[in-house]
């Protein structure tokens, strides 16, 4: 069956059917803040709490967890493997839990739950949507998507007044990618003919602690499929429901 994703209102989640997906939890991204000055309380059990409370709104079934879910690199930390297990084996009570390792989630799976399942870093298909983390090359089978799911960017959107002044807010970014491009990045011949362009979807972080930094026009991503998309077609949304529209207003 085919899906059209939902973003979750005030929260960086986005739902396909009955799944529910979110990125960059970071967990034990405190211990670096403390190691800089900056204190504050552990953050695991409010994630949990925040998930748990998303999976209940929106009745989801199935949870993707879409890669950075702990933040030490590359090993796990003593915080990361006390609260890991049990986060994960709390959630997986809930729903069925799949996992798409992200750039920090080196050491990650010895430590996870027998029944969470863990895929390739390249990610996986699933119906019409393709779930990646974002830092590598998805499989050619992202061709036969409609949607491609990425996090790692961390994406923001930013305000300027003629005074100076500035804020910049959490967004989710849409933007689209010729499949005939992509193609010839996979010298493969294979192609969806019924879909004209891949539609991509970038998350923000769900741990509001990690920061993160505008979409902008020009700068070399550390996404490989987003230097490939038409950075022009890029639509923000903000977490209120905002549509924020084209993102090349905010680029002048």
């Amino acid at each position: 069956m085919r899906s059209e994703p939902k973003f979750i209102t005030n929260e960086p989640a986005v739902l396909f059917g009955k799944t529910l997906v979110i990125a960059d939890l970071h967990i034990g991204v405190e211990y670096e803040l403390y190691k800089n000055g900056i204190r504050i309380p552990k953050q695991t059990e409010k994630l949990l709490s925040r998930i748990k409370n998303l999976i209940k709104v929106t009745k989801a079934n199935k949870l993707i967890l879409l890669g950075d879910l702990k933040h030490f690199i590359p090993y796990l930390s003593i915080q990361e493997m006390r609260e890991m297990p049990k986060f994960l084996e709390e959630l997986s009570k809930l729903v069925k839990v799949d996992i798409v390792p992200g750039n920090h989630d080196g050491d990650l799976k010895k430590f996870l739950p027998a029944h969470v399942e863990f895929h390739e870093t390249a990610g996986f298909l699933d119906s019409n949507v393709y779930f990646n983390h974002g830092h590598s090359w998805p499989k050619t089978d992202v061709l036969k998507a409609e949607f491609l799911v990425i996090g790692h960017l961390h994406p923001c959107i930013e305000f300027r007044d003629k005074l100076g002044f500035r804020f910049i807010e959490q967004a989710w970014i849409r933007l689209n990618l010729s499949k005939k491009r992509l193609t010839g990045h996979y010298k493969s011949p294979e192609m969806n003919h019924k879909v004209k362009d891949l539609k991509i979807i970038i998350i923000p972080a769900f741990n509001r602690f990690v920061g993160g930094r505008p979409f902008g026009p020009t700068e070399k991503s550390n996404a490989p499929v987003i230097r490939m998309a038409d950075r022009k077609s890029a639509e923000a949304y903000m977490l209120d429901g905002t549509d924020a529209g084209k993102l090349m207003r905010f680029w002048k």
